[in-house]
């Protein structure tokens, strides 16, 4: 038992971390942003064990969009609410998104031994655009996670990292509920 803690201690750490930032993004909450650095710090250390240096940089970015995060959502002279994106910025994303994986899948191919280099650059790509919509209070950053949680975790099951995978399977309930819950804001 001891071991196994030792051995994956690291992990739950940022499980827990992760999935208090997650609970209280869908409730609206800023110290979600608090726990999401942690999250992030704690990530960054794990993914670049396993070899997903993607996603080890995409936690630094995390770690800088919680500060940021953090600061809009603690502004007291302008309140946020929940708002749409505009069918622009919506294609600015995913086009942004698309060229972000491939640029860094590449470099992160000819450089490095690195694991699923493009899909891995692809999904940070999509979760840097995430995290924006979610500092913006934009909905569709939602409908981001839910694509990219889906994805996540078969990757995570493939690396062996199933306690991450099931992570993310909460993380895509939360998701579906931060969602649901934000289009009611809207309404």
């Amino acid at each position: 038992m001891i071991e196994f803690i030792q051995a994956h201690g690291l992990e739950y750490i940022g499980i827990i971390t992760a999935l208090l930032g997650v609970f209280y993004s869908t409730k609206q909450h800023k110290i979600a942003w608090i726990f999401n650095f942690i999250a992030s710090f704690v990530y960054g250390i794990l993914f670049y064990q396993v070899g997903l240096y993607s996603d080890m940089e995409l936690q630094g970015v995390f770690m800088a969009m919680a500060i940021y995060g953090f600061l809009q959502w603690n502004r007291p002279f302008k309140l946020l609410e929940v708002t749409h994106s505009s069918g622009t910025n919506l294609l600015f994303g995913i086009g942004g998104s698309l060229i972000f994986g491939f640029a860094s899948g590449y470099l992160h191919h000819e450089i490095s031994n690195v694991s699923l280099p493009f899909l891995d650059a692809t999904l940070t790509g999509f979760s840097i655009w995430g995290t924006y919509l979610a500092a913006k209070m934009k909905i569709e950053n939602w409908l981001v996670w839910i694509f990219v949680n889906i994805i996540y975790i078969g990757i995570y099951l493939y690396k062996g990292m199933n306690g991450t995978a099931i992570l993310y399977v909460i993380f895509l309930i939360f998701a579906f509920s931060g969602f649901y819950t934000w289009k009611k804001k809207l309404s």
